[in-house]
């Protein structure tokens, strides 16, 4: 028979009118209470409304009139996710797919929750019948997307994200995951503007601003990246991905105490984690606390072993502590798990500059200079290395470009009045260890060097006097003796 009250009902939810449809089945409930249908939509539309509670009340009370019931079993299993009850959900919708098998919206339920229950391979294939039932579904493409995402198929999840958004163009969500999946593939630009659109569609979203503020870490604009970490930091506390990529940026930008405030908090919220530990470590070594640095790189090493980017950190850490051997072995080993590596080029030249193997360390610090140019670390090491090399006009230039990019660096300037020396430029020399004076005062080899520019201009008084000077300061030095 037809029922123009059930059709009312059906036309008011395609309309969204979900107060309308719940007006209309709150009298059905009155005029025949305990129908299982009514119980059954109304807990329906009170899902949709996020009256979650209530849903579940209704359902349970449908499922008890009439069990083993399909719908029933969908949709409350969709409120037991909203409240997180992801196994007890899971056990609703594998009773709907034993009643109704086969059914779209029960395999995306169900592909959703595995998710949420890290069981991904399960949620891949529920996901696969999904696109074979109902193809083209933008929704399913997001999930499915998302999924492959998590298992590393960045590629496979970039497929089923284009097609999504071609689907259903300016979601939010989609653009969301589909910046994420273009920085995991270094995509780093096309990431950027999908998640700008994002944030245009969906403002002041935690999750959009903190891949974004990878994002932007990864193209170098620090600053930007810093605006959208606080933002997400602030609409979700501690959360230990924003403070940990946060910790990353203020190291780049040499807020070393701000950065080691935010590791050690991410280090609290998410223990164990080698990228924390990793970031962590390189900033200990940056405030020169190089034990702790070596510990929190060690434990890196230990979750996550023969990573590049741990094994360069610890060899910079070790190269500070004057353990140049050590530094060597991690740095060899980063440079063929990902060669022409700037960083790692820049700091292994150093190092085998330190172990005066002059040639091979021209040769890593020219790669670098290619890979990343007008890098003052770079710069300086190469000029000091052009020294030794007795390569004294291209140290200088190295040198001048160095200072111009990080002015009052006290070794490039040590560096720069020694070559100087030996270009017999004493003026120059002498202006610059005056500097390097103010900015370090009684240092041991801004006094060699200073007495020895005495020397050449023949005052042996004052010339003997920084050199007995830089012996008291530093007795048995090579340099110095």
């Amino acid at each position: 028979m037809f029922n123009k009250r059930k059709v009312h009902r059906l036309v008011k939810r395609m309309l969204k009118d979900c107060k309308g449809v719940l007006e209309d089945l709150d009298k059905a409930d009155v005029l025949e209470p305990n129908n299982a249908s009514t119980l059954g939509s109304r807990g329906d539309v009170k899902n949709m409304q996020k009256e979650y509670q209530g849903a579940l009340e209704d359902l349970d009370k449908a499922d008890v009139l009439e069990p083993n019931n399909a719908f029933s079993f969908k949709s409350r299993a969709n409120v037991k996710i909203m409240f997180k009850e992801y196994r007890a959900a899971f056990e609703d919708l594998i009773k709907a797919n034993v009643f109704e098998p086969n059914n779209a919206f029960t395999l995306q339920s169900r592909a959703s929750i595995k998710r949420m229950l890290k069981e991904f391979q399960g949620a891949l294939e529920d996901l696969d019948k999904v696109d074979v039932l109902e193809s083209h579904n933008a929704s399913t493409l997001v999930i499915r997307g998302k999924v492959k995402y998590i298992l590393d198929d960045d590629q496979g999840a970039l497929e089923d994200l284009d097609k999504a958004d071609v689907l259903e163009l300016n979601n939010a969500f989609t653009l969301k995951i589909r910046g994420n999946v273009k920085r995991m593939l270094k995509e780093y630009q096309g990431a950027l503007e999908d998640l700008d659109k994002a944030d245009v569609l969906e403002p002041n979203n935690a999750s959009t601003l903190r891949i974004r503020g990878d994002v932007k870490r990864m193209l170098k604009e620090y600053q930007g990246a810093l605006e959208d970490l606080d933002k997400a930091d602030v609409l979700e506390p501690n959360n230990a991905s924003t403070l940990r990529i946060r910790g990353d940026v203020k190291k780049m930008l040499k807020e070393y105490q701000g950065a080691l405030e935010d590791l050690n908090k991410a280090d609290v919220f998410e223990p164990n984690n080698a990228s924390t530990l990793r970031t962590r470590g390189g900033v200990k070594g940056m405030l020169k606390e190089y034990q702790g640095a070596l510990e929190d790189l060690d434990k890196a090493n230990v979750l996550k072993p023969n990573n590049e980017i741990t094994l360069g950190m610890r060899g910079d850490v070790k190269n500070m502590q004057k353990d140049y051997r050590g530094a060597l072995e991690d740095l060899d080993k980063a440079d063929v798990l990902e060669p022409n590596n700037a960083f790692t080029l820049r700091i292994r030249g150093n190092v085998k500059k330190m172990l005066t193997e002059y040639q091979g360390a021209l040769e890593d610090l020219n790669k670098a200079d290619v890979l990343e140019p007008n890098n003052a670390y770079t710069l300086q090491s190469r000029g000091d290395v052009k020294r030794m090399l007795k390569e004294y006009r291209g140290a200088l230039e190295d040198l001048d470009k160095a200072n111009v990019l990080e002015p009052n660096n006290v070794f490039t300037l040590q560096s720069r009045a020694n070559v100087k020396r030996m270009l017999k430029e004493y003026q120059g020399a002498l202006e610059d260890l005056h500097k390097i004076n103010v900015l370090e005062p009684n240092n041991a080899i801004t006094l060699w060097i200073h007495g020895n520019v005495k020397r050449m201009l023949k005052e042996y008084q004052g010339a003997l006097e920084d050199l007995n000077k830089a012996d008291v300061l530093e007795p048995n030095n090579a340099y110095t003796l």
